[in-house]
């Protein structure tokens, strides 16, 4: 099994089946990349707009708009973690860089805010380490080194 497949399971059961709750969190890992994209590569004129069409989606969503008053610091928590990734990728000091490798996962914090909302904490720390496993192993091959 692939890392997409066991992120997407893992996804899958953080949502306990709730279907608006695994819409949202599919439309929020696209957006996510998006903005990675943006960050990281040349992209088009149009892909940049169409990703803000897509923030207008993700946040007149319904699990978004039924949850927003949790949901909101979440995404400025994600937010800024991924600023912080993004301000020390490339920094001279080891311990920066490290921090900007596991920051750079901080769209997981509202995987695990969703399964706190359908499940409760029991169910959030059920699949909380199940998931960092899986962001760990997308973003690293077998040695450990970031791909």
């Amino acid at each position: 099994m692939t890392p997409h497949e066991m992120q997407r399971q893992a996804i899958e059961r953080a949502c306990l089946g709730n279907p608006d709750a695994m819409d949202f969190l599919r439309r929020w890992s696209d957006y996510v990349h998006a903005i990675d994209d943006i960050e990281d590569t040349t992209t088009t004129a149009e892909f940049r707009l169409s990703t803000f069409i897509m923030a207008l989606e993700l946040y007149t969503h319904p699990f978004f708009l039924a949850h927003g008053a949790r949901l909101k610091q979440v995404v400025y928590n994600c937010t800024n973690l991924y600023a912080d990734s993004v301000a020390w990728e490339k920094s001279r000091v080891d311990w920066q860089r490290d921090f900007a490798d596991w920051a750079r996962h901080s769209g997981a914090e509202m995987v695990l805010a969703i399964a706190g909302i359908v499940g409760g904490y029991a169910h959030m720390r059920h699949i909380s380490l199940e998931l960092r496993t899986v962001n760990y192993s997308e973003h690293h091959n077998e040695k450990g080194t970031v791909v």
